[in-house]
């Protein structure tokens, strides 16, 4: 089965439209996609009522914060609609807008005053707004020579714009989307740079907390460490799950439906559904 359950619209910080990504998700030959922008439904929203030749599931990724390390939880499957989902999403939205003015005093402090009406111009909504839009500003401005630059100066992990102030934690991010009626997915865990044993600790505190499967196929994943990952999550008992975190175009080493197969052995994320109708894949 064909699949990507990790992608992102311009309703959070990716570049295409939601209508653009089914486009594309129709020519890769997909039968399973999801949206999963950052802490919103809007662009799932938009084509929710699709009729495409694919299973369109919803999707949603979700920030957390665990033991200092700000930790990513992809929801599929749910009901958009659900009170505990909506929630989140609420609280989200308002730890966005006060990290968003948190990192607009740090980046005036620092001599780069307007950052946050300069981020604005690229995600009109501040309580969407992210560090990526912050770092397009600070490209467009000439305080860094690229965007990369600005999050390796400015905006990445341990940086003046790492902001953390306001992430819910994993158990309750794993709450609001299993009592909507989804799966919870622990989004690309070899991004967060640990070892395996403080790995195996998240998974741990992951699973407890009522996750059930992890992203173990995606973009620029090392084959070495990927296979350890693999065996670690079979071991543990959770499903796998996968997605190319597609953001835009121009990232060719992330592009929609570019991935290889689930592994054998490891109960597939799709099994858990109980809102998509897999059964007609």
């Amino acid at each position: 089965m064909k699949f990507d359950l990790h992608c992102h619209s311009n309703a959070s910080d990716g570049k295409l439209s939601p209508e653009a990504l089914l486009e594309r998700a129709r020519d890769a030959g997909l039968s399973l996609f999801a949206i999963t922008d950052h802490d919103t439904l809007q662009g799932y929203r938009q084509v929710a009522d699709c009729r495409e030749s694919f299973q369109l599931v919803s999707g949603i990724e979700l920030s957390t914060v665990w033991s200092g390390v700000a930790i990513h939880i992809v929801g599929l499957d749910f009901d958009p609609d659900h009170p505990a989902i909506q929630a989140m999403i609420e609280r989200l939205r308002e730890a966005r807008h006060e990290r968003a003015l948190i990192i607009d005093k740090r980046l005036a402090d620092r001599g780069m005053p307007g950052s946050l009406q300069g981020a604005l111009t690229h995600c009109p909504d501040i309580g969407q707004v992210g560090r990526p839009h912050f770092a397009e500003y600070l490209y467009e401005q000439g305080y860094v020579k690229s965007v990369n630059e600005a999050f390796d100066k400015w905006l990445g992990s341990g940086k003046i714009g790492d902001v953390k102030t306001g992430w819910p934690s994993i158990a309750e991010a794993v709450t609001s989307i299993t009592d909507a009626g989804g799966v919870a997915v622990l989004a690309h865990p070899l991004r967060y740079k640990m070892t395996f044993s403080k790995l195996r600790q998240l998974l741990a505190c992951f699973q407890e907390a009522g996750g059930q499967a992890v992203e173990v196929v995606g973009s620029s994943m090392q084959a070495d460490k990927q296979k350890q990952l693999c065996k670690l999550v079979q071991a543990m008992q959770l499903g796998a799950s996968g997605g190319s975190d597609f953001h835009s175009p121009d990232w060719q080493w992330a592009q929609i439906g570019r991935l290889d197969p689930l592994p054998a052995g490891i109960k597939p994320v799709w099994q858990f559904f109980q809102r998509t109708n897999i059964e007609t894949l």
